[in-house]
């Protein structure tokens, strides 16, 4: 019979080939008279079975230089973007030249890991250089996930010996989402410059948000027509391979010329790793100033979150002259009872006498959306500078809605977790998701896996996961193994930073309770009967279980009691038993004539393992004259 071997690696992200499967042992091999000796003895083997003719170059055919090499149309890492295909053709030939024959890959070949595909059987009639011997997979994720493929081989070397070495070919595989190409800037924030100053230097660094490659960014912005003041160091700027770090960089430089401010956009596009092609852009909100001029700086700087129907970001705007010399009339010429929505303003107008350092003019606003949205607030505003020029100036204030999403565990298997007394240890899979599918990050569990309560156990003393939305990216595997009668509740607590940017908590309960293979047992009460005839007698009958764990459906048929005995009800039923008297049979003894004998009638039920069991109830009773 052909044995099939699958072995699945979770986290394993490269691919590597068995360049060899290993040898036919001869140590092991019987003959009909005896065994063949090993490799380098001498003499004949016992049974008078001659030694093994020499293969070419001398040496004994038996060692593993006749072995099967198994080579892969893909080199390197086999990684697929869930939702493509990729066929692998994985190619058969000897280690040493020498034809092998009776060739076959052992095991059903359709029962390959999720995603996998390929023939049923595939065999040879012989392998050799040249052979042809070859077979597709083709690898289809439906979604991420990650693991290895192992193939087993049989056939018969160059000296006629069945060899069955096993594993002969490993393919370990990867599906992965498609991914972001995110810009950051540097500095971060409003780009400031004097003018008539030296050259300011501002680096844009290209990433992806899951450290998985992108490929072909390009910016599409004409890099040789930007803003007055802005250059770029290159005419275009390209990268064919795009991931985490600062290799893929660009540089710009601001030298304005004359005061204005702005919003200097970069549009770039790429290939995610599922081969889509997609765009995106940066906005760079940027100032020319002069001596003496009116800078509005926003508090928080950068770009301003807040969370959809739930949160609120107060934002205040300073206005200073640049050099502490005071400028006098600032207006804000904005309409502040206009403004964005989810923005709003103290005051339908703002306005100060005077300006010039610290925080004696300052503007404040509230940002709190209502909707998922993003954009850039702009503030024009008027003064007079020390020489009573009339000047204009702008702030830019970047901005976006976030969600105050949660992080919610599931447990696999859901409800309570049952497991049998001494029965093998069982897997329990905790998943960690968002409750709106965007992102959170910074996920750390705080409860120490090192000191689970009796009977459960991890891999690793410590669990966590950079970022998670949806899917089973975030996994976390637990095993239940109890080693005494328990039941409880395992609690694990957990930290992250939702979309929001907001430090949370929650955590994951998981019911659990260990079975044992328990009995019902019956008594009655009397325990026996010594009555007259003409009497009438009471018996109580109480089942339990023998260890106080619960049984269920439990059944008595009363329908053929002694003669004399008799029940309310033909059929005696219990959902449950376990302890205590919740579970009583009334019967009634009225003998009409002498007897000296055994009432005996059974019952069913499923005990505390899900197991059907069955039980006899047996009452002893003498009726006398």
């Amino acid at each position: 019979m052909l044995l099939g071997h699958r072995s699945f690696l979770v986290g394993v992200f490269s691919l590597q080939l068995l360049s060899a499967c290993s040898g036919w042992n001869p140590t092991s091999v019987g003959s009909e008279s005896g065994t063949i000796a090993p490799p380098g003895s001498s003499g004949s083997t016992p049974g008078n079975v001659p030694p093994p003719k020499a293969g070419p170059g001398g040496g004994d055919p038996n060692a593993n230089d006749n072995a099967v090499a198994a080579t892969t149309s893909i080199a390197g890492t086999l990684s697929v973007t869930a939702g493509a295909s990729q066929a692998v053709t994985v190619s058969f030939t000897t280690s040493d030249g020498l034809p092998i024959s009776g060739f076959a890959v052992s095991g059903s070949l359709g029962t390959l890991p999720a995603g996998w595909s390929g023939p049923g059987i595939f065999t040879c009639a012989a392998v050799g250089p040249g052979s042809g011997c070859s077979f597709t997979l083709t690898y289809a994720p439906a979604a991420v996930d990650s693991g290895t493929l192992t193939l087993d081989c049989v056939y018969v070397d160059n000296a006629g010996l069945p060899r069955t070495p096993g594993p002969c070919a490993t393919l370990t595989y990867a599906a992965t989402g498609p991914n972001n190409v995110a810009a950051y800037l540097w500095p971060t924030g409003e780009i400031d410059a004097m003018v008539g100053a030296s050259k300011q230097t501002v680096l844009v660094s290209f990433t992806t948000d899951d450290g998985t490659a992108a490929t072909g960014l390009a910016v599409t912005t004409n890099l040789t027509a930007l803003p007055s003041g802005w250059s770029s160091v290159k005419p275009t700027f390209t990268c064919p391979i795009v991931s985490t770090g600062n290799s893929c960089q660009l540089s710009l430089e601001f030298a304005p010329a004359a005061a204005g401010a702005g919003t200097l956009v970069l549009n770039y596009s790429y290939q995610d790793n599922s081969g889509a092609t997609r765009g995106a852009a940066l906005n760079i909100p940027y100032a020319a100033i002069t001596h003496d001029t009116v800078v509005a700086s926003p508090s928080p700087t950068g770009q301003v979150n807040a969370a959809v129907m739930s949160g609120s970001q107060s934002v205040s705007v300073s206005f200073t002259t640049d050099d502490g010399n005071a400028a006098s009339a600032l207006n804000v010429t904005s309409n502040l009872t206009a403004l964005p929505p989810g923005w709003s303003s103290s005051a339908k107008m703002f306005a100060c006498n005077s300006v010039s350092s610290g925080n004696g003019c300052q503007l404040q606003l509230t940002y709190a959306p209502a909707t998922l949205a993003s954009g850039v607030l702009t503030l024009s505003y008027a003064y007079l500078d020390t020489s009573g020029t009339s000047n204009a100036g702008l702030v830019n204030i970047p901005y976006g809605a976030t969600t105050n999403d949660n992080v919610v565990g599931t447990a696999s298997p859901t409800g309570q977790v049952n497991a049998m007394l001494g029965s093998p240890a069982q897997p329990v899979l905790v998943t960690f998701t968002t409750d709106d599918s965007r992102l959170a990050t910074a996920l750390q569990l705080t409860t120490s896996l090192a000191a689970l309560p009796a009977g459960w156990s991890s891999a690793a003393n410590s669990f966590g996961c950079n970022s998670l939305s949806s899917g089973t990216g975030c996994l976390l595997t637990l095993m239940y193994a109890p080693a005494a009668v328990d039941n409880g509740t395992l609690t694990l607590n957990f930290v992250y930073l939702n979309n929001a940017g907001e430090s949370k908590s929650g955590s994951v309960a998981i019911p659990y309770r260990t079975t044992s293979n328990d009995n019902v047992v019956a008594a009655s009460s009397p325990l026996s009967l010594a009555v007259v005839t003409g009497s009438s007698n009471a018996v109580q009958v109480t089942f339990t279980t023998d260890d106080g764990n619960l049984a269920s459906g439990l059944s008595a048929d009363l329908t053929a009691l002694a003669a004399d005995w008799s029940s309310p009800a033909g059929t005696f039923t219990c959902a449950s038993v376990s302890t205590g008297t919740g579970c009583q049979l009334a019967l009634t003894y009225a003998p009409t004539a002498p007897a000296n004998t055994t009432l005996s009638f059974g019952f069913s039920y499923t005990n505390a393992a899900g197991t059907q069991k069955t039980g006899t109830v047996s009452i002893p009773y003498v009726a006398s004259p």
